[in-house]
């Protein structure tokens, strides 16, 4: 007999962690150039609110990207969020080594990913959340599928979803209200 599994707020109750793709997570997935071969993306202001209020109430925040980009460099640091790890186009040993570099079990990592590649690291973590832009596998595979795609919104929606099941939600948003 196997044991019942964690209900989707116990899940989100225990994360100490989110680790993000960002292609397709933080962003809408699209990659712009301009005239002169300068990369643009679009993120969500919002998405970036979330992502504060969850280190606001303690939670880490990291990046892992399957592309290398200055753009990634400039939104992490207006985040604050200094661990990015760009290029891996194998992310479950990364997500692995972030796992072991905070001292956490996988338990109290939440992984957001939104295509194939994203699969391996969202199987490893105690919570799987995806936008709603993902492909019908992750989607499958999630925990969790924002109503919102990726850039638009779905990144916020999960911080949430983190801090209302862990009851820091009141906390860490008094000052507003």
């Amino acid at each position: 007999m196997t044991a019942p599994q964690p209900t989707l707020a116990a899940r989100a109750a225990r994360i100490k962690l989110l680790v993000l793709d960002i292609d397709g997570v933080l962003t809408d997935g699209r990659v712009v150039y301009d005239g002169e071969g300068r990369e643009i993306k679009f993120f969500d202001i919002q998405d970036g609110h979330g992502l504060k209020l969850l280190q606001r109430a303690g939670v880490q925040v990291a990046l892992l990207s399957g592309r290398e980009s200055t753009v990634n460099r400039i939104r992490a640091r207006e985040l604050g969020i200094e661990e990015l790890h760009e290029d891996c186009k194998i992310k479950l040993p990364v997500f692995e080594n972030i796992l072991a570099a905070h001292g956490l079990p996988a338990a109290e990592a939440a992984f957001m990913g939104d295509d194939l590649i994203d699969l391996p690291p969202m199987r490893a973590a105690g919570l799987a959340l995806a936008p709603a832009n993902a492909v019908p596998e992750v989607k499958a595979a999630a925990h969790w599928v924002a109503p919102k795609p990726g850039g638009g919104g779905a990144v916020r929606l999960a911080c949430e979803l983190i801090l209302k099941s862990s009851g820091a939600w009141p906390e860490v948003t008094a000052r507003y209200f």
